[in-house]
């Protein structure tokens, strides 16, 4: 694979213009992407396609600003009409809107808001609805500004019912269960929507979150709760009795739990059985997202009723394609109002997208059983790390028999906590690092520096991380399926160095 090497700034791995990961090769990189630095925005072309605008979608744009004269606008792309219609409501009339292509609309405002132009990029980002880089090479295609596609394997006829049938087979439910969407985020969003419509029709209004949640999760839960909604949080995940004394609390003004399991980036496993029973009995939704170790690794569809997980994650096992589902538990007394509510609100897959989902998913479970068993014995060789403090996975958290497929490792995802200095090791692994995981290559990320910049850089941020136990030095490490030898040797000099 040629993974286990340096990787220059901005530079992409798998050599696809479609891959989601660009590299971030030093903390004083990370640092500059946060802060916008020219430096290292330039080097961008690409990059994890919901913060980083891909040179196609770029070009696309100037392409379509010019064609509609709209010089001096902040524009972004989105992929349906329902993302625009929710736009509009969310962000008010001063957003514009223009059907540039089939399916495919340019939102715009005036730049020189920048309040409402922060807002609207946030949006997208939040909602998952923006289109991605197959699209937009397609429509550049189309226009005459790009020569030829880039090739690559897929599968051509009937992706989209195969897809769903690998997930339903491995989530434990029928193809008709499973919608598949553009992206992760948008199936948490349209999943939150569906679940936020129907318990406002029942006059439930009180919303649980257990655990740290993915930022942009949170992010939909504070940003489109209504003012007559509540969100609380529950962050120790394995004190069940105080959550289920919370739930009683909110009596039959509970209107859903939402949980992460395993979680990110702690990843542990609470009670979900117990708490689901709890949930259910009072009449609660039950929002599960087993992203950190997948629908692969683990089995929480009984404990839900709802279902949500990225499928850029280990389904995506080449790292170069954005996508998410959806699942509703057939045998929850929602689902008729669900599977309703969220075929309304999620944005379907690109053609694209899914035709090469579908290839990737003929081999990707031998795959992430080679990543499940590396991330295993990595895990083993690290807690007898001498530069190594804590250590988090899947098959060291309490209760992970509760949801773990069977006896055998349990994800790829693995979080650090360090003795020696985090930015010399960071600096120094020869490894790709930037945001994501479960992909076939090994991948690495200072995970409260890229999800929570403004809390880990000002000492109040830093003392609420600490009240939630969470330390801002965290190393997030998603474990590739390169010859096992090799790859510990690799973190074994990085973590040497980090302490001599």
């Amino acid at each position: 694979m040629d993974s286990l090497r340096h990787f220059p700034l901005g530079s992409r791995f798998p050599d696809s213009p479609h891959a989601v990961i660009s590299s971030l090769p030093t903390m004083e990189d990370v640092r500059g992407y946060e802060e916008h630095d020219p430096r290292v925005l330039a080097a961008l072309k690409s990059g994890y396609p919901r913060f980083v605008v891909h040179e196609y979608v770029q070009r696309l744009v100037d392409f379509y600003v010019e064609r509609a004269e709209l010089v001096g606008r902040t524009v972004v792309l989105v992929d349906s009409r329902r993302a625009v219609d929710d736009a509009v409501t969310f962000l008010g009339a001063s957003v514009g809107e223009l059907l540039v292509d089939f399916g495919v609309y340019l939102l715009h405002c005036d730049v020189a808001d920048q309040g409402l132009t922060k807002r609207l990029k946030k949006f997208v980002q939040h909602t998952g609805c923006g289109v991605y880089s197959r699209q937009a090479e397609d429509l550049l295609l189309k226009h005459g500004l790009l020569d030829e596609l880039f090739f690559e394997p897929t599968v051509r006829e009937d992706a989209l019912p195969q897809v769903q049938q690998v997930l339903a087979r491995q989530i434990g439910c029928g193809g008709a269960d499973v919608l598949v969407c553009t992206s992760g985020m948008n199936a948490f969003y349209a999943g939150f929507r569906a679940v936020q419509e129907s318990q406002r029709a029942r006059g439930r209004t009180a919303w649980l979150q257990l655990g740290w949640l993915y930022l942009d999760s949170g992010c939909v839960l504070k940003e489109f709760l209504g003012e007559d909604e509540t969100l609380e949080y529950s962050y120790d995940v394995f004190d069940a009795d105080a959550i289920i004394a919370k739930l009683r609390a909110y009596g039959d003004s509970l209107a859903a739990v939402v949980v992460e399991c395993p979680s990110n980036p702690l990843i542990r496993v609470c009670e979900v059985h117990r708490i689901a029973a709890v949930v259910r009995e009072l009449g609660g939704v039950m929002v599960v997202d087993p992203t950190i170790a997948s629908v692969f690794n683990v089995d929480v569809l009984p404990c839900a009723d709802l279902l949500i997980t990225s499928l850029t994650k280990y389904a995506a096992i080449e790292g170069d394609v954005m996508s998410g589902a959806l699942a509703v538990n057939p045998h929850s007394p929602f689902y008729s109002e669900l599977i309703e509510g969220v075929s309304r609100f999620h944005v379907p897959v690109y053609d694209r997208d899914v035709e090469r989902l579908a290839c990737e998913l003929e081999y990707a479970l031998g795959v992430i059983a080679q990543m499940n068993a590396n991330a295993s014995r990595l895990c083993a060789f690290l807690k007898g790390h001498p530069a190594v403090e804590h250590i988090y996975c899947a098959g060291c958290s309490a209760h992970i028999e509760e949801v773990a497929k069977s006896d055998r490792p349990v994800g790829a995802v693995i979080s650090i906590e360090l003795k020696g200095d985090m930015e010399r090791f960071y600096d120094s692994i020869r490894l790709m690092k930037g945001p994501s995981f479960g992909a076939r290559f090994t991948l690495l990320c200072p995970f409260m520096y890229l999800a929570h910049y403004d809390l880990v850089t000002t000492g109040e941020g830093r003392a609420f991380l600490a009240s939630v136990g969470l330390d801002p030095e965290l190393i997030r490490i998603s474990v590739g399926a390169e010859p096992y030898a090799e790859l510990q040797q690799v973190f074994d000099e990085a973590l040497t160095a980090s302490i001599d």
